[in-house]
């Protein structure tokens, strides 16, 4: 996990420069392409290192993805960003609900092998349909004038330049410890099978309520985040993930339906929490380079954050669950603390 996290998130830093002479609809289309590619090479991999490698280029094709589709959708849904964001990701966490329920019909069927091979025909789709049906307008590319050149220099890291946007991409950093689908979906099922005993059935059913949160709650926090002040409302966010995370540690041991209580109110507030950081660098950044600076927030954090797997996965083999889940509640404790407490007004208009 960390190393593909690692080249994935890196990789994601150079697709703003990119977005200027590759249009938006044509890189989506390649991405997804990229990851049926990827997920049939899986696929055929016999050894952990065939599949570190095709996992990793996997992660490549889909490294546009943040970057460049969110850029595009802050930048054209300006007043309702949050709204925008959230539903992005809504419905891509759709096909985190539905895969694994579709994957465990498929593989007590056709094998684990052509059930990738299966699920490789809706990215090929989705694909087509992004190329041809992609509205126009929604490019970052409209006429040959716009495009640049790609150098790493310049206004590559202009964003930077703002305190406030490293502020934000630090504090991300540090958050994306605790995100649902890096790093909670990866751990809460070893936590129902090995840390409770439950049964397969019993954890897939429990993982599945888990999942199906990601679904509601972007939807619902990014249409709140444009109504009130962005960062104290992400505050509030990462405070609940925070409550129920070290509800989750305690009880876990002692009873299942409190633990079902604390499972669902974590998902639904760590699920959401990430759309609206991204509206808020694209409040801090609308008028200046936001494709570049959604892809430094992107590169920067899943690179730096690329540890935070390795980091947890230490702390679980030498002191248990509990401590596990506790060290992820302090992402959130800091998270809550820099979103409620600092400035994060934009930059007046007449600076931009």
């Amino acid at each position: 996990l960390s190393v593909t996290r690692l080249i994935g998130g890196l990789l994601q830093g150079i697709w703003g420069k990119v977005s200027k002479i590759v249009p938006g609809n044509i890189i989506i289309a390649l991405e997804n392409w990229g990851i049926s590619i990827g997920m049939g090479l899986v696929g055929t991999s016999v050894n952990v290192g065939e599949l570190t490698g095709a996992v990793a280029f996997g992660q490549i094709a889909a490294s546009p993805q943040h970057p460049v589709a969110s850029s595009m959708l802050s930048r054209w849904f300006s007043t309702r960003r949050g709204h925008a964001l959230g539903i992005h990701f809504a419905g891509g966490n759709v096909g985190t609900v539905l895969s694994p329920i579709i994957a465990t019909f498929l593989l007590l069927r056709v094998g684990w092998q052509d059930t990738l091979y299966l699920f490789m025909i809706p990215g090929v789709i989705v694909g087509v349909l992004v190329f041809f049906r992609l509205p126009k307008e929604l490019a970052p590319v409209k006429n040959k004038k716009s495009r640049e050149r790609v150098r790493f220099g310049g206004d590559f890291f202009q964003p930077l330049k703002d305190a406030k946007v490293r502020r934000l991409i630090i504090t991300g950093s540090i958050t994306a410890g605790g995100k649902g689908l890096g790093i909670l979906n990866t751990f809460v099922p070893l936590l129902l099978i090995r840390g409770m005993h439950l049964p397969i059935a019993e954890s897939g059913l429990l993982f599945t309520v888990f999942t199906a949160t990601s679904v509601i709650g972007p939807v619902l926090t990014g249409r709140v985040s444009d109504r009130y002040n962005r960062p104290r409302f992400l505050s509030v966010l990462l405070l609940l993930s925070f409550v129920s995370s070290v509800a989750t540690a305690f009880l876990y041991r002692q009873d299942i339906w409190l633990l079902i209580v604390s499972l669902i109110v974590m998902g639904l507030v760590v699920h959401s929490y990430s759309p609206v950081e991204q509206a808020i660098m694209g409040d801090l950044t609308e008028k200046t380079l936001p494709e570049q600076a959604y892809s430094l927030f992107y590169g920067m954090t899943f690179g730096v954050s690329a540890a935070w797997p390795l980091l947890f996965a230490l702390v679980l083999n030498r002191w248990g669950f509990t401590a596990l889940f506790l060290a992820i509640s302090v992402t959130y404790a800091i998270g809550a603390w820099v979103y409620g407490t600092r400035d994060w007004a934009p930059p007046p208009a007449e600076t931009l």
